[in-house]
């Protein structure tokens, strides 16, 4: 195995090539070796996996990833690392750079030819999610045609609290269903705020996700997914309003006070209801009836 960066190595390059963190970007970078690797090793980076990266800054990530991976692909935004990319990495074949805005690119795209290029089996994704794009991040790797097998993305803990909450919690609401749609949460561990440099204010969490099917036949899901993300960006509008109410404010195909209650009824659903009291299987249920109303 090729002897990689070590990761007080590239955090030295910063140093004396005087990049400082950017505020704009959200950049706290890793230090802990040892959480490092628990997050590479929670991604499933196998020597038959391509682990995407999404910001991996020096490459403190991107050393443990290329460790257990047969290649990494680095989503890099900030371009003044290029040079500490190339110097530290350049010799690797295997890791590649991409230097380019995530939520702007076609990762899915990229990947699936990185991976045809190195003869690799599948796709695992892994990263620091930056707060200022977690959310719309996250959304994206919502519905049908993501390649990845495995996720294990840091965010900040109050989004993981979002994330993982049960219904009927400030915390319940669109991320929590449109994610627990096309995934399950199976670990989560955290990572307190001094482990970082700079210490950002608040602790971190990774996420370790692995996909499951959406409530619909694999081949209905394209057309689906679009129509019940919209039910759900209505049901959760207004949350404190009946469910009802949210959704013949705001949901173009409301069918109708009448027929939306029959539909609650047939699910055993109290007609005054708010969205943040259902499960996502009970608002893909709902939605169900409704748009066949």
């Amino acid at each position: 195995m090729p002897a990689y960066p070590r990761v007080d190595f590239l955090l030295l390059q910063l140093r004396l090539k005087q990049i400082h963190q950017s505020k704009r970007l959200g950049q706290h970078f890793l230090t802990d070796d040892a959480l490092l690797g628990r997050i590479a090793d929670a991604a499933g980076a196998a020597p038959d996996t391509l682990a995407v990266e999404i910001g991996p800054g020096p490459g403190v990530l991107t050393t443990h990833l290329a460790a257990r991976a047969g290649g990494v692909l680095a989503i890099e935004l900030d371009r003044r690392l290029e040079q500490l990319h190339a110097e530290s990495f350049g010799i690797y074949p295997e890791i590649r750079f991409h230097y380019a805005d995530a939520l702007r690119v076609n990762l899915s795209e990229l990947a699936e030819r990185r991976r045809a290029e190195l003869g690799l089996a599948r796709i695992v994704l892994a990263g620091n999610l930056p707060f200022q794009i977690t959310s719309p991040f996250l959304f994206a790797q919502c519905g049908p045609g993501v390649p990845w097998r495995r996720m294990a993305l840091m965010v900040q803990k109050e989004v993981a609290q979002r994330v993982v909450s049960p219904p009927d919690r400030k915390d319940y609401g669109i991320l929590t269903v449109k994610l627990a749609t096309w995934w399950r949460v199976v670990e989560r561990f955290a990572v307190p705020a001094g482990r970082f440099q700079p210490p950002p204010r608040v602790d971190a969490a990774v996420l370790v996700f692995e996909p499951q099917p959406p409530p619909v036949d694999a081949a209905e899901a394209a057309a689906w997914w679009p129509g019940f993300s919209e039910f759900v960006d209505a049901a959760f509008a207004q949350r404190r309003k009946m469910l009802v109410n949210s959704l013949a404010a705001r949901w173009q195909l409301f069918p109708g006070r009448e027929r939306a209650n029959a539909a609650l009824a047939r699910l055993g659903l109290d007609p005054r209801i708010r969205a943040e009291a259902l499960s996502p299987g009970e608002l893909a249920r709902l939605h169900g009836h409704l748009a066949r109303a």
